[in-house]
This record gives structure tokens, C-alpha cells and sequence, in this order.
């Protein structure tokens, strides 16, 4: 499956609060929003993120925030499950994952535990609009 990031944005934009309703006020809330908005369009980093999560089994929170050097505060618990939402989401209703592995430890900047998705029926892979043109 290819997918564009602003196609990502769109899906997130339109069903996160809905899918998510406790977490209905991340989106906006500030930096930590704003770094998950930006993975996005970043397609080297969400195609890692897929690779690192579908062969390494490493949760995408993880890789996330080891790739991202603007967030090195301390996150509180609402910040540290919704950015599990946030990952949740774009791997279950974004690129539909049917099965998730929970718990996985990661402690990494603060967050203990994450979770990683399988079984999707087509590889993923994020590309920019101007490549589907060439």
C-alpha cells in the first residue's frame, strides 16, 4: 500500500478524537502534537518507523522519540498515552495492522512500555506526492 503523508494527516485530522475520545485534546496541545504531525511528513522517518516496527518489532513510539531531539522533557502520563494513540491509530485505522503486541519495554526518554503492531494483509510505505509523479 503507498500512502501520502497528507493523506495520513486527513485521516487524522477527521477520525482521531472520534476513534480516541480521551485523548480528544491532544490534537493542537503543543510541542509534543506538533513532533508527531511533523514525523509524518518526515517519509524517510515513517518508512523507518514501518520498517523498525514490522521486522525489528520495535514499538513506533519508540522509534519516534529516539529520532526526534526537539522532545527531551519529561512526559507526563496523559502525553505518554496519547502519543501511544497517536501511533495506535495511524497503525490500525491509518494503515490497518490487525494485531498489536503490548507491554513491549522500551524506556526510552521517560516512557516505559509501548506497543508494536502485525499482521497487515499489504506492506506500507510512505512517499511523498511529488515521487508517485515521477
Amino acid at each position: 500500500m503507498i500512502i501520502y503523508p497528507s493523506s495520513i494527516i486527513i485521516r487524522i485530522n477527521s477520525d482521531f478524537t472520534s476513534v480516541y475520545k480521551p485523548f480528544s485534546n491532544f490534537p493542537g496541545s503543543g510541542l509534543l502534537w506538533s513532533e508527531c504531525i511533523n514525523s509524518i511528513n518526515d517519509v524517510k522517518l515513517m518508512n523507518h518507523i514501518i520498517f523498525c516496527n514490522d521486522v525489528m518489532h520495535i514499538p513506533p513510539v519508540k522509534v519516534f522519540l529516539m529520532a526526534n531531539n526537539n522532545l527531551n522533557q519529561q512526559f507526563t502520563d496523559f502525553e505518554k498515552k496519547a502519543m501511544g494513540a497517536f501511533w495506535g491509530f495511524i497503525f490500525k485505522s491509518v494503515f490497518s495492522y490487525r494485531l498489536q503486541k503490548d507491554s513491549v519495554p522500551i524506556n526510552t526518554k521517560g516512557v516505559k512500555k509501548a506497543t508494536y503492531f502485525y499482521d497487515v494483509s499489504e506492506l506500507v510505505e510512505v512517499i511523498n506526492e511529488q515521487q508517485a509523479n515521477l
